[in-house]
């Protein structure tokens, strides 16, 4: 056998080989512990493996990635044994192997046997007590690993273990028990809401020894407990309220701590507290006590204001620093695992540089907003002096918070406020003005609460006109913080004003010009965002010569001169574009070419990486997808708006070859616009497609998937599409399309869109495969209906219940017995056409007939409102 050294000098051309041909940055943990972990005994185990990974050219026998998850979970479920080896390796070595395992332990557990999950449980138990912080750490996260997999059922004595380990005289031993009861509670209890027993008992012992916590001195230990209660109180309510007056009293009194962190953590019970049911009859009698913390609490701490005085003062002349630009990303998730509170207040402060996460002030705003929402207007004599007092301080800071605490009761106490509303909106006027900055900042976000009071009071020389000119003066504001809070603040204004824009669009436009003369790189990110909410609110209103020769040329000029597509600038101007395509419709041709060509110079780059990826996975990167979505949308976009003007650009292109990629792309996400483009293509210009349709027709039929809903949805409406254009060419793809077709109709899960074009579509090949379809209407008439009747009125329905109609006259006998879905559906139009509200004036009078002297008594279990809408619209 070889030696050591010859083992390890394997090992380090292997993962030398392996961090060129996968992500190195996301296996650093792998080859930092390995490179120093390994030894002869388990080198020895695989060295064979490696020698034939590493001469193993054909990647359809061994998949790198696939291959090499499989052989190093073995090897890291051995390595075990070595992180409760203190002597044979340095503490940051033992813990990394630690994570490395729980990383494995993540996909590999289902395959292995009991023996060695129990033999694993008790050397990390055993690891609890380990001297190194670090490996204490990766032992608590081994344990919910375990816990998670293999669930508390089968691990009984784990938490009776923990908990007479907190009440160990061994200082390290009861910190490390408490820090992963916690752990459990943050990532097993709360993903198992649902399940309430047979663990209650268990439940309330942990929760006990929380409860114990609040008398220890020691802050860690103390924002632990806040932590264990929060995590309660969100999962398992009922069995921390009889211990509420006394937590209650605890949380006021830490929520007021000196030190932040702990104030913070206890901070979030308040927020947890208002989604209990419960919620008013708890804090009420606590209200006077905790509105005045959480109003001080939402002052800009020392700390943030350090945070900020490099962009508190003029800064408009100077350049984004490269560090401070926030990245723009559509596939960016990094919020997801907020509230819906802590996104509304992390996005209050998203404009500062550089950012400062989620603070005490932002928690204490978004508890304020979220109780104003249980106690409405009931709060406001108390909170109302005290908002008063912040309102009218000297103090900018106090000044700051109050009105950052106007902005937080905005929804909640919107009726007790509507009488002061005038005097309030008068006083963020002035405040516009004020010469700090913070204040500017705060104004713009607190507008931006009232806008829908705003831009509904007549006339508009009240509130509207002058609230609109002040935030269209501060586009140019001298500070860029200021500028990005006036444009964030315009788009909520733009969202509930819609078409009360349109006699003010030369003077919006006016001002969007001009920052485009003076933004630096960041404020362009917003002005990109309110350009596109006016030309979704304004619609074809934009489409005047005059306005087009304002807004174009500046954004084409962005437009042409980035030359890196991966760009961000380029992913939020595409964004733009798409809006303004939309609006512009004919008035956007002179620009089409253009942007037709660059989006397809994207498409084309990005198809030819996705296939050269796939022939060679081994020493290819993945291909950044971000800017196909962008081009996708922005070609969909040029299609609605242009109209056959866009075939001459598709029939002159490759586009649609390339289609037949996309719309098998892994992601859904790029397939979802694909389609809808390629349903475009159908309508507009098929004749050019239709010699190849056949090629395309079971790619569209794979995405009929509802698992994901936005593609379904797509491929369902591209499948109607295809219909009208077809006719009863379709018929021999009927059978699999109208399987897919019910599967999904008889399935409780996917969004109520798909539902509707998935029931469209249905009727629609109905319409042309009329005596096919009809033998299976008992089937689907019912789920049709149901799904038909909340579509708005436009011409898909129309066509669908054309088509429903065509079914009905070939089997009636199918109507009888879901009869009042029928006439619920047909009772859902506003404006229907003559002939097609003569069709179904029709099929009613022939069920009538039919049923003769049992039609009254069926009739009249109708509601009250249906029987007078189908009087109104069919006089029956």
């Amino acid at each position: 056998m070889a030696n050591k050294d010859d083992y390890l000098m394997e090992y380090r051309k292997f993962f030398e080989y392996f961090a060129e041909t996968v992500n190195p940055h996301d296996q650093l943990p792998v080859k930092l512990a390995c490179y120093k972990l390994v030894n002869v005994e388990v080198v020895g185990g695989i060295i064979d493996w490696t020698t034939q990974y590493l001469t193993q050219k054909d990647s359809k026998k061994c998949t790198s990635k696939n291959c090499f998850v499989a052989k190093l979970s073995q090897f890291h479920t051995v390595s075990l044994v070595h992180t409760k080896k203190p002597d044979s390796f340095s503490e940051d070595i033992r813990a990394l192997a630690g994570i490395i395992l729980k990383n494995n332990l993540t996909t590999t557990y289902d395959t292995l046997n009991i023996e060695t999950v129990e033999y694993m449980k008790s050397i990390f138990l055993h690891l609890l007590k380990d001297e190194s912080r670090d490996v204490r750490s990766s032992a608590t996260n081994l344990v919910n690993v375990v816990l998670w997999k293999g669930g508390l059922p089968r691990w009984p004595e784990l938490l009776p273990t923990l908990i007479t380990m907190v009440d160990s005289s061994d200082v390290i031993a009861s910190e490390t028990a408490l820090n992963a009861l916690l752990k459990i509670c943050e990532d097993y209890l709360a993903n198992q809401q649902n399940t309430r027993e047979p663990f209650d008992n268990s439940i309330k012992a942990v929760l006990g020894k929380f409860i114990d916590c609040v008398t220890n001195e020691n802050t860690d230990i103390q924002k632990g407990a806040c932590l264990g209660f929060v995590t309660y109180i969100e999962n398992r309510d009922t069995v921390i309220l009889p211990h509420m007056n006394n937590l209650i009293e605890y949380m006021l009194e830490k929520t007021q701590s000196d030190d932040s962190e702990l104030a913070l953590q206890a901070c979030e019970f308040w927020l947890a507290c208002s989604k209990l049911p419960t919620c008013r009859n708890i804090l009420m009698p606590y209200m006077e006590k905790l509105l005045p913390v959480l109003l001080k609490n939402m002052r800009y701490s020392e700390f943030e204001i350090n945070g900020l005085k490099d962009v508190m003062n003029d800064d408009d002349h100077i350049p984004d620093k490269e560090e401070d630009i926030k990245p723009f990303s559509m596939f960016d998730n990094s919020s997801n695992n907020l509230s819906e509170e802590e996104n509304n207040f992390d996005l209050l402060d998203s404009l500062d540089e550089p950012s400062i996460g989620w603070t005490l002030r932002k928690c204490s705003a978004a508890s304020l907003d979220a109780l104003s929402g249980k106690f409405g207007d009931d709060m406001l004599p108390s909170f109302v002096p005290l908002l008063n007092d912040a309102l009218n301080s000297e103090d900018i800071i106090i000044k700051e918070s109050g009105i950052l605490a106007l902005g937080a009761i905005a929804e909640g106490c919107t009726n007790g406020l509507k009488p002061h509303l005038p005097d309030l909106i008068n006083y963020l006027m002035k405040c516009m003005g004020d010469r700090n900055s913070i204040v500017r900042v705060i104004t713009c976000w607190t507008l931006s609460r009232y806008m829908r009071f705003i831009t509904s009071e007549e006339p508009h020389d009240n509130y509207f006109i002058p609230v609109m000119m002040v935030l269209l003066k501060h586009f140019l504001d001298s500070n860029k913080r200021v500028q990005r809070a006036a444009l964030s603040a315009f788009c909520v204004f733009q969202e509930e004003a819609g078409f009360k824009l349109v006699p003010y669009i030369d003077v919006i436009l006016q001002a969007f010009v001009e920052g485009f003369k003076q933004y630096k790189f960041r404020s362009f990110f917003l002005l990109y965002d309110a350009i596109t909410v006016l030309a979704q609110a304004v619609g074809n209103n934009l489409n005047k010569p005059q306005y087009v020769e304002w807004l174009m040329p500046p954004l084409m000029y962005k437009f042409n001169t980035i030359e890196d597509y991966y760009d961000d600038q380029f992913l939020a101007l595409t964004e733009c574009l798409s809006s303004v395509a939309t609006a512009l419709e004919i008035g956007f041709l002179p620009y089409a070419e253009m942007v037709f060509s660059k989006c397809l110079i994207v498409v084309n780059e990005t198809v030819t990486a996705c296939l050269n990826y796939n022939e060679g996975p081994d020493y290819l990167d993945p291909p950044d997808k971000e800017p196909i979505c962008g081009a996708h949308d922005l070609l969909l976009a040029m299609a609605f708006g242009l109209k056959t003007y866009f075939v001459k650009f598709v029939t002159n292109s490759n586009l649609v070859q390339q289609l037949y990629y996309t719309m098998q792309d892994e992601m859904p996400l790029i397939r979802q616009p694909a389609l809808a483009l390629f349903g475009e293509i159908v309508k507009l210009c098929f004749p050019f497609i239709s010699d190849q349709i056949h090629a395309y027709i079971p790619v569209v039929i794979e995405n009929l998937d509802k698992r994901f809903d936005g593609a379904c949805n797509n491929a369902a409406w591209v499948i109607g599409k295809l219909c009208l254009a077809m006719g009863k060419n379709i018929e021999p793809y009927l059978g699999q399309i109208f399987e897919h077709f019910v599967e999904i109709l008889q399935s409780c899960t996917g969004s109520k869109a798909m539902y509707q074009t998935v029931a469209i579509s249905l009727c629609t090949l109905g319409l042309v495969c009329p005596d096919e379809i009809a033998q299976q209407l008992g089937t689907i008439l019912r789920p049709c209906c149901q799904a038909m009747r909340n579509v708005r009125d436009c011409d898909e329905k129309e066509v669908g219940f054309r088509g429903m109609c065509e079914l009905v006259v070939r089997n009636p006998t199918a109507l009888i017995a879901d009869f009042i879905y029928f006439c619920d559906a047909i009772a859902s139009w506003n404006t229907i056409k003559p002939d097609l509200k003569e069709i179904i004036r029709n099929i009613l009078l022939s069920v009538k007939q039919q049923c003769g002297e049992d039609w009254l008594y069926m009739y009249e279990q109708f509601p009250l409102m249906l029987r007078a809408r189908l009087e109104v619209l069919y006089g029956v």
